[in-house]
C-alpha cells in the first residue's frame, strides 16, 4: 500500500522525461534484484562486477552489444556445493531482446517498454528460464511487471525509485523457485526462503562505480559492486588536444605566409599533439591561385586511426589559412592504405568549431589509396600546379620500438580441481616498422610467478621462451587499393611456428570482401626456448604425445565478409580444412566501436562429439589499452589487447584448430576501411566541436573512470 501511495504522488509531481539511471540485478543483467526489467543500457555500454548472495556468488560482465540486445556473461559459484577442493562453478549467458523502448521513444506514460529474454543459455543450463517483462517510466519511478518460466516461476513485479543522481531504492516481489538449483543431487539453497519480498538501495558514483546492499529471501543481506564501461568512447580523453576559441580563429592570409615556415608550424604541432611518423607533406600553389595540401603519414601511437586523423586535422586548422583542397593519406610501413579529401572550407569550419554530425563530412571523400594518390613529390603535377614545396617530417620517429611490459594471464576452468590459475610475466618486445610494407616483432617472455597447471596447455609453463618472433608483409597487389596481400612468418605464438598468407579483395567502401588464407605451421616444443618438435603433438584426456608424422601442417580456407555500416557489425565466413585435417566452417559476428571490438564465433567441423552440433564457440575481444590506462598516465597508447576466449567446447581437443596468427588482415584493416574511418572521424568531429572547456555542464560528459573524473 505504501508503494502505491508513493507511486500516485510521483505521477502527480514528476514529468515523463525525467532522467533514469539503470542498475544491475544480482546476476548483472539490468533489473531489480533477482529479476530483469525491460531496460538496457545505451549502445556499447555495460558493466562488470561481483555479487555475494550467499550461497550464490556471481561474477558478471554485462553489455549492450547491439542497440536492442543485452548480453550478460557470468560465472556462478555455490559455496554449499564442493567439487574437489573448491566451490562448484557454473558459467552462464543471459540474453535480453528489447521489443519496444518507451523511455527513449515515447512520452505516453501508460505505454511500457517491452522485452523478452532467456537466462542461462549455455553450458549446463542449470538456471535456464524464459521471461517477458514490461517496465513503465513515470518520472523518477519505474514499476515493472513480468512473467518467467522454470526458475523464474511465474508472475514477478517490482519498483525502482531514483531518489537522486547517486541513490536509488528498489523493491520486488520474487516467486523465484530455488528448489531446482540442484548439483550432484544436492540443493544449492537447502531451505525454502521465508519471504518473497526483496528490497534495498543502490549507490552510484560520478565515475561509474555502483554499490548496492539489499535484504533478500527474508534472511540474507546481499552485496553487489560494479564498474560502468563505455566501449563506444570517449576517444579524445587521456591526452590534450589543441584548442582554440572562436575569438582566436584568425589566421594570416597566404600572401603573408612563408610556405617553409608554415611547414615548420605543422611539424611543431604534430610533434606536440600527435604520435605519427614517416610524414611527407606537399604544399601546392595551383594555377587559379588556390592552394592544396597533401600530407601522408603513419599512425604509430594511437589505437584509434580516426583519433590520429582527427588530431592532424585540428593541428592543420590551427595554423593553416583557407585552403582549396586538403588530402590526408594514411600509410602502414609506407604502403598507402586509405586517403581522405576535404573541401577547402573544412579547416575554417573546424577552427570555428561549427561542425555538427555526420553531415560535416558529406562533401569529404574517403577511398582506398594507391601510389598515384600518394604522390608527395617535388615535381609539379602537369596542368595543375605552378609551384610545389615538399618536406619530410619526423621521418624515423618510432621506426624501432623497444619496450618491457608486465603481463598477467588468467585461466578459469570449471572442470579442474582448482578453478582459477594465473601467471605473471615480463615481456621484452621489439617492434620494427620498415618501408615497402615490411615489419617485424620479437617478444621474449620471462615468467615471474606461474600458478598455471593445465595439461592441455603445456606451453603455459615457467620456462623463458620466445613468445613471438616474426616478419610481416603488406602489399597493395595492383596499386588500386582494393587487392591486398598479407604475409607473416616465424614464431607466430607460443604454440606454432610457420607462415600465414592472406589475399583480400575489398569493395570501394570496404564493406564487403572476398579472399582466402593459406597456412603452413608446425608445433613448438613447450619445454625449450625456441626448439621445434620432430613430429606432431596430439592431445588426449589427461596428457599429450608426439607422433612421428610429418610435423608440417598445410591447410587453407576460403573467406568472405560483409559489414552492416549503421552498426559497424562485421559478419565473417570461413570454409576449409583445419590443422588436424578436419573440414568445416566458421561463422563470426563482430561489433566494432572504432578501436574496440567484441565478437562471437562458431566453428563446426566433421569431427564432433556425440550429441553436439558444434566444435567450438567463443568470443573475440579487441580492447585498447588507452581506454583502461590512458587516463591514468595522461597518454594514449597504440596497444590493443586482442584475445579469443573459448566459451563452449565439444571436448574434441584436436578439432577446429586454426593455428597461430601475429596480426590478421581484419586487425590491420578494420578501422581503415573507407566507410568505417569516415564514420568514426565524423563522430570525433562532433564530439570535439560540441565540447566546451569552460562549461561545467559538459565537464563530466565523457567520464569513464575515477581518474578521468579527478583529472577533469
Amino acid at each position: 500500500m505504501l508503494l502505491l501511495v508513493i507511486l500516485a504522488i510521483s505521477i502527480l509531481t514528476q514529468t515523463c522525461d525525467s532522467a533514469h539511471a539503470l542498475s544491475q540485478s544480482n546476476t548483472g543483467m539490468n533489473g531489480l534484484w533477482e529479476y530483469p526489467t525491460a531496460e538496457i543500457l545505451p549502445d556499447g555500454q555495460g558493466r562488470f562486477g561481483y555479487t555475494n548472495a550467499s550461497p550464490y556468488k556471481f561474477y558478471f560482465l554485462n553489455m549492450t552489444w547491439l542497440p536492442w540486445l543485452e548480453i550478460n556473461a557470468r560465472l556462478n559459484t555455490f559455496d554449499t556445493i564442493w567439487i574437489g577442493q573448491r566451490d562448484y562453478m557454473d558459467k552462464a549467458i543471459d540474453l535480453k531482446l528489447m521489443l519496444y523502448d518507451n523511455y527513449r521513444s515515447s512520452n505516453y506514460w501508460y505505454i511500457p517498454s517491452l522485452a523478452v529474454g532467456i537466462m542461462d543459455t549455455s553450458g549446463t543450463e542449470l538456471m535456464k528460464s524464459y521471461f517477458a517483462v514490461a517496465t513503465w517510466h513515470w518520472g523518477s519511478f519505474s514499476p515493472t511487471l513480468g512473467y518467467g518460466t522454470d526458475r523464474l516461476n511465474g508472475v514477478f513485479a517490482g519498483l525502482e525509485w531514483e531518489v537522486n543522481d547517486w541513490l536509488s531504492v528498489k523493491a520486488e516481489y520474487s516467486p523465484l523457485n530455488y528448489a531446482n538449483d540442484i548439483v550432484s543431487n544436492r540443493r544449492v539453497l537447502a531451505k525454502t526462503p521465508s519471504s518473497k519480498y526483496n528490497f534495498g538501495v543502490v549507490l552510484k558514483s560520478p565515475w561509474g562505480t555502483e554499490a548496492s546492499v539489499s535484504y533478500q529471501r527474508g534472511d540474507e543481506f546481499v552485496f553487489t559492486i560494479s564498474q560502468h564501461l563505455n566501449l563506444g568512447g570517449p576517444y579524445l580523453a587521456g591526452e590534450k588536444m589543441p584548442y582554440k576559441k572562436d575569438g582566436d580563429a584568425r589566421i594570416a592570409t597566404w600572401d603573408k605566409i612563408d610556405s617553409k615556415q608554415l611547414i615548420r608550424k605543422i611539424k611543431n604541432g604534430l610533434e606536440k599533439y600527435v604520435r605519427v611518423r614517416d610524414i611527407d607533406v606537399k604544399l601546392d600553389t595551383l594555377k587559379n591561385g588556390g592552394h592544396k595540401l597533401t600530407l601522408a603519414y603513419e599512425n604509430y601511437g594511437h589505437s584509434s586511426h580516426a583519433d590520429a586523423m582527427m588530431r592532424i586535422l585540428v593541428v592543420l586548422a590551427s595554423v593553416m589559412p583557407e585552403t582549396d583542397e586538403l588530402v590526408l593519406i594514411q600509410r602502414v610501413s609506407r604502403v598507402p592504405i586509405v586517403a581522405a579529401e576535404f573541401p577547402g572550407e573544412f579547416l575554417f569550419d573546424l577552427r570555428a568549431r561549427s561542425i555538427r554530425g555526420e553531415k560535416a563530412l558529406e562533401h569529404a571523400k574517403f577511398y582506398w589509396a594507391d601510389y598515384k594518390r600518394q604522390n608527395v613529390k617535388s615535381d609539379p603535377e602537369p596542368d595543375s600546379d605552378i609551384n610545389s614545396v615538399t618536406a619530410k617530417l619526423l621521418a624515423n620517429r618510432a621506426r624501432h620500438n623497444v619496450k618491457a611490459m608486465v603481463t598477467y594471464e588468467p585461466r578459469i576452468d570449471q572442470t579442474l580441481q582448482k578453478s582459477y590459475f594465473d601467471r605473471w610475466s615480463l615481456d621484452l618486445i621489439y617492434q620494427g616498422r620498415y618501408s615497402n610494407g615490411w615489419g617485424s616483432i620479437l617478444d621474449i617472455k620471462f615468467p615471474l610467478a606461474n600458478h598455471i597447471d593445465i595439461w592441455w596447455e603445456p606451453d603455459l609453463n615457467d620456462k623463458i621462451r620466445i613468445q613471438q618472433a616474426a616478419v610481416t608483409y603488406l602489399s597493395n597487389i595492383n596499386n588500386s587499393g582494393r587487392f591486398w596481400l598479407f604475409g607473416e612468418g616465424g614464431y607466430l605464438d607460443e604454440e606454432w611456428f610457420g607462415t600465414n598468407i592472406w589475399a583480400r579483395w575489398y569493395t570501394p567502401d570496404g564493406r564487403f570482401w572476398l579472399g582466402g588464407r593459406f597456412t603452413a605451421q608446425r608445433d613448438r616444443d613447450p619445454e625449450e626456448f625456441g626448439r621445434l618438435t620432430h613430429g606432431r603433438y596430439m592431445f588426449y584426456f589427461g596428457g599429450k604425445y608426439e607422433d612421428d608424422r610429418d610435423p608440417w601442417r598445410y591447410h587453407g580456407w576460403f573467406q568472405a565478409g560483409f559489414n552492416i555500416d549503421a552498426l559497424d557489425l562485421d559478419f565473417g565466413f570461413d570454409w576449409g580444412e583445419y590443422l588436424d585435417r578436419d573440414q568445416g566452417y566458421k561463422i563470426s559476428a563482430t561489433r566494432r566501436w572504432d578501436d574496440t571490438a567484441i565478437g562471437f564465433w562458431y566453428i563446426k567441423t566433421d569431427t564432433l562429439a556425440p550429441d553436439r552440433d558444434y566444435t567450438k564457440i567463443g568470443v573475440h575481444m579487441e580492447i585498447p589499452a588507452e581506454k583502461w590506462f590512458g587516463t591514468f598516465f595522461g597518454r594514449n597508447s597504440e596497444h590493443i589487447w586482442e584475445q579469443d576466449t573459448l566459451i563452449l567446447s565439444a571436448w574434441m581437443l584436436n578439432s577446429g584448430r586454426e593455428g597461430g596468427i601475429v596480426r590478421s588482415p581484419d586487425r590491420i584493416m578494420a578501422q581503415m576501411r573507407p566507410a568505417a574511418l569516415k564514420k568514426n572521424v565524423a563522430r570525433l568531429l562532433e564530439e570535439y566541436c560540441a565540447y566546451d572547456e569552460d562549461s561545467q555542464d559538459n565537464r563530466f560528459k565523457n567520464v569513464r573512470s575515477l581518474m578521468d573524473y579527478i583529472l577533469r
